[in-house]
Parts: structure tokens; C-alpha cells; sequence
């Protein structure tokens, strides 16, 4: 996701006016499930920003933000990534949702996610979603908005 790379330029807060998204499945207990979510960044800040001023290898960026489904605020989301060489990045998040948590894994920038759909690693959960295993297929919408496609297995 290009916010994701390019820490300090792209995010004027990652997901806006939280777009309707359904969830075809929900969460935890069971196989194959899909949870679909709607993104609103409500805050990106960088944290650190390492030598030499501007967008560099030892950046650290936050994000927060509220996630919704057909309009309904359910939980929020928050994010820490750290500014690589060579104009990639390494990222961690986690959903806050109703019933748990989901942690999501993933790396951006030449040779990882660089394109419209980022594809991110879910490497497990609490409460309902302990022991969850799976992948994100995730959309950057806009500047202020994302689409979370969960693909969710115990």
C-alpha cells in the first residue's frame, strides 16, 4: 500500500469516512472464513525521523484508525512501521475488534507489496480469533480510506 512505503509522505490519516464493506463470514472459531472491513485513518504521525531529515532507512511511523462494517463502527486499528532501505518498510498491525484482536504482518516496497493490493500476513489473535491463521488481501482506496479483506483459518 503506498502509505505503508512511503511513510511520512502519503498518509493524511489511511482510511477517511469509513466506506461500507460486508462481511461475508465472521471470525473465529471454524475455517475459511472471510471478514471484510472498511478503514478510516484518523491519525498517522512520524514518530522518529532518523538521519537525514525526511524519508529515510530508521523512520518510525504510527497509524490509527476506526474500522466499520455496512456503516457501523465495530473496533479500530493501529499500526507501527519502520522505514528500510531501498524505499521499503516493515510493518505490524492490529485490529480491535468486538470479540479479539487480529495481528497482521507485512512488508512493503520493491520486491513485497508494491502494488493497488497489498497481500499481509495474519499471524494469529486473541479471544475469538486465537489461534487464527491467514492472509489480507488489502486495498488502499484513497489517502484516508482502506478496504480489509480478511482471510481467516484455525
Amino acid at each position: 500500500m503506498k502509505h505503508r512505503l512511503i511513510i511520512p509522505i502519503a498518509l493524511a490519516a489511511a482510511v477517511a469516512a469509513a466506506s461500507t464493506v460486508a462481511v461475508a463470514g465472521t471470525a473465529a472459531s471454524g475455517t475459511g472464513k472471510i471478514l471484510d472491513l472498511a478503514g478510516t485513518v484518523t491519525e498517522f504521525h512520524v514518530a522518529f525521523d532518523a538521519k537525514p531529515a525526511g524519508q529515510s532507512a530508521g523512520d518510525i511511523g504510527y497509524e490509527t484508525g476506526t474500522l466499520s462494517t455496512h456503516g457501523k463502527h465495530i473496533g479500530r486499528f493501529q499500526g507501527v512501521c519502520t522505514q528500510l532501505p531501498q524505499g521499503s518498510s516493515q510493518c505490524s498491525f492490529t485490529l480491535g475488534l468486538p470479540d479479539g484482536q487480529i495481528l497482521i504482518q507485512a512488508a512493503y516496497g520493491p520486491g513485497f507489496n508494491t502494488g493497488a493490493v497489498a497481500q499481509e500476513a495474519i499471524v494469529g489473535g486473541t479471544g475469538a480469533y486465537a489461534g487464527i491463521r491467514g492472509q489480507g488481501r488489502d486495498r488502499e482506496l484513497s489517502n484516508t480510506k482502506l478496504a480489509f479483506h480478511l482471510e481467516l483459518s484455525q
